[in-house]
């Protein structure tokens, strides 16, 4: 039995609580859900071959233009078509990552070369990584992940710009996955939103999977100035290629305009008193990342995911992920009910050990 890595484990196991998945724990927003009940009939006809509709609501929320913007069956499908789109020198990564990068140049029998991140400074993006981008060929693609999953935590600004820079002289395509950018207070100061229109080489990733909860539906875009750029990922994309449930969620999750700043209140507070919880049970927990997303990375006793499991829940096992090993887990920050739950079954575990 391969124990929890991510999504999509809804039959054959005895799991009554999810904390393998970085889902908002509040849920579809209520606008999202509604028309999805009220318009479930619409299915029944094709959706927007390019969904230029959605394309126009996030444009405008981006003050992009809707030919700088692609709409995709999730954000992974948005990662294997730029790396069959840009067709790059080299796959460059920091390790560790999100796999979906490696295996999508790996996919198109691209090098991947990594910059490993140590675990003695916490993970963290160092100015070695200027240094290691400075050494590869012009036309690689550097995946940026922030914040790190699974780690959780953010790159300094300043050294991400410096790494903007960097990219943009050596002609190297920056993808900058800012999937779980949107739980962060920070994030307008951190999101690299704000030079998109300077850097043609700049593409942002983001999806609508983690913020509203809605991974079923599989909803994600890009964003690039170069508007050859979005033109060349359309041309590996299938017609058709978002459904007609996804995109109408997605128009209506977008005028939920508060949804985003309830969720941070609930997740600042909810993150703060579970991660007090883990503390207190240092017999399986070890040491805990800092985190500023939804999810928490911890180093804890080799096992537990199993032992976990057999209570009913499911973690996520970081163990093969680069630079990572037994003992590496990653949990999401659920309801106040279910991060209780965890920690109860964290006590009996400690009891029978």
């Amino acid at each position: 039995m391969d124990f929890f890595e991510h999504g999509g484990r809804n039959g054959g196991t005895n799991i009554s609580y999810d904390f393998s998945a970085n889902i908002n724990p509040l849920g579809m927003p209520d606008a999202a859900a509604q028309v999805l009940q009220r318009e479930w009939k619409r299915a029944e006809s094709y959706p927007e071959e390019t969904s230029c509709t959605l394309c126009e609501a996030i444009a405008r929320q981006w003050q992009a233009k809707e030919a700088q913007l692609v709409c995709t069956n999730g954000a992974s499908e948005l990662i294997y078509a730029a790396v069959r789109a840009l067709k790059p020198a080299a796959g460059l990564i920091l390790a560790p990552a999100f796999s979906e990068y490696e295996r999508a140049l790996l996919a198109a029998d691209c090098p991947v070369r990594c910059f490993p991140l140590r675990r003695e400074n916490g993970f963290q993006a160092e100015e070695g990584l200027l240094t290691f981008l400075e050494q590869q060929p012009s036309g690689s693609l550097l995946f940026l992940c922030n914040p790190n999953n699974p780690v959780g935590n953010c790159m300094d600004p300043k050294l991400s710009e410096r790494v903007l820079r960097l990219t943009a002289r050596k002609k190297i395509w920056l993808a900058a996955d800012e999937t779980f950018l949107p739980f962060c207070r920070d994030y307008e100061n951190i999101s690299m939103k704000h030079f998109y229109r300077d850097y043609g080489n700049l593409l942002i990733i983001n999806a609508f999977t983690k913020l509203y909860a809605m991974p079923g539906l599989r909803l994600g875009y890009g964003i690039c100035a170069d508007r050859e750029v979005i033109r060349q990922i359309r041309r590996q994309l299938p017609a058709w290629n978002v459904s007609v449930p996804a995109q109408l969620a997605g128009l209506a999750a977008l005028r939920e305009e508060d949804y985003r700043e309830r969720t941070i209140g609930y997740l600042e507070k909810a993150r703060a008193c579970l991660i007090e919880g883990l503390k207190k049970r240092d017999k399986l927990i070890y040491r805990i990342y800092p985190p500023c997303a939804n999810f928490i990375f911890f180093e804890g006793v080799p096992g537990l995911d199993r032992l976990l499991a057999g209570k009913g829940f499911a973690i996520r096992s970081c163990e093969n992920y680069r630079q990572l090993g037994p003992g590496d887990y990653r949990i999401a920050v659920r309801t106040g009910e279910e991060n209780e739950a965890l920690l109860q079954a964290l006590d009996e575990l400690a009891k029978e050990l």
